[in-house]
């Protein structure tokens, strides 16, 4: 009796043993899926939209975020070369300007510079070119102006002085003045005594009246090489002719009481 009280006991004793195990093990799967639902409610809370985020989605959102911060950078360093390429190019096209005026102001200075060489030289040629005359030549020219235009303007005692020194620089002619104006038949003056009874006059001081005054004028004039004269305001070219008359036969031009050709 005794004995099948004991074998009851531990036959109580091990099944309550067994379902204390089998009870501890059920507890304990209750509590990981308790801790796996509530890993996945904290999830799905930082995500903002209820699902549930996983490792890999937590890379891909930041390398998302990697790559729009690198699109910024881009998109700054293309600004910052458009502006740099803008600026040479603006520097280019000031550098362009700066040269293009420098070289015309340079090559302003240079006409400016060549002009005034030229009219320098050409003063110094004019001044070379100008023709000397003696004493002898101004008294004897003088005199046979007087002679042959006494009456006449200024202009007309101009262009007989004119009508000598063209005939002493053509080559049909002498060339001096004593020679074109003692040349035969050419001077009526040199050959009737006119032209030495003139010339007495003017030796003597006496060559001062004002018509004799003007016939020295326009001997200077002509003998420094004038060669034209002005009438009514236009200027007329007398450096072609060599004859001069009171009647003159093929006459193309007359001055006062002469016809010149």
């Amino acid at each position: 009796m005794k004995f099948r009280k004991l074998l009851l006991c531990m036959l109580a004793g091990i099944t309550l043993t067994g379902f204390v195990k089998i009870y501890t093990y059920a507890a304990e799967e209750d509590n990981i899926v308790t801790e796996d639902t509530a890993v996945q409610d904290t999830t799905a809370k930082a995500s903002g939209d209820g699902t549930a985020v996983t490792g890999n989605d937590t890379v891909n959102n930041t390398d998302s975020v990697t790559d729009g911060e690198s699109t910024d950078d881009v998109t700054e360093d293309t600004t910052k070369e458009d502006a740099a390429a803008k600026e040479a190019e603006e520097a280019k096209k000031a550098a362009e300007e700066k040269a293009a005026k420098e070289k015309a102001a340079k090559e302003a200075a240079e006409k400016a510079a060549a002009e005034k060489a030229a009219a320098e030289k050409k003063a110094a040629e004019a001044k070379k070119a100008k023709v000397t005359y003696s004493k002898a030549d101004l008294r004897l020219l003088s005199a046979l102006i007087y002679c042959e235009a006494n009456g006449e303007s200024y202009n007309g005692k101009l262009a007989v002085g004119i009508v000598v020194m063209n005939r002493k620089r053509a080559s049909a002619f002498p060339d001096t003045i004593k020679g074109v104006i003692y040349q035969k038949y050419q001077f009526g003056p040199a050959s009737n005594g006119a032209l030495s009874k003139a010339l007495k006059r003017y030796d003597q001081g006496k060559f001062t009246s004002a018509s004799e005054k003007e016939c020295i004028k326009a001997a200077k004039a002509a003998l420094s090489g004038t060669t034209t004269i002005t009438v009514k305001g236009t200027k007329k070219s007398f450096s072609k002719f060599l004859y001069f008359s009171g009647k003159l036969k093929g006459k193309t031009f007359s001055l006062g009481n002469h016809e010149f050709k």
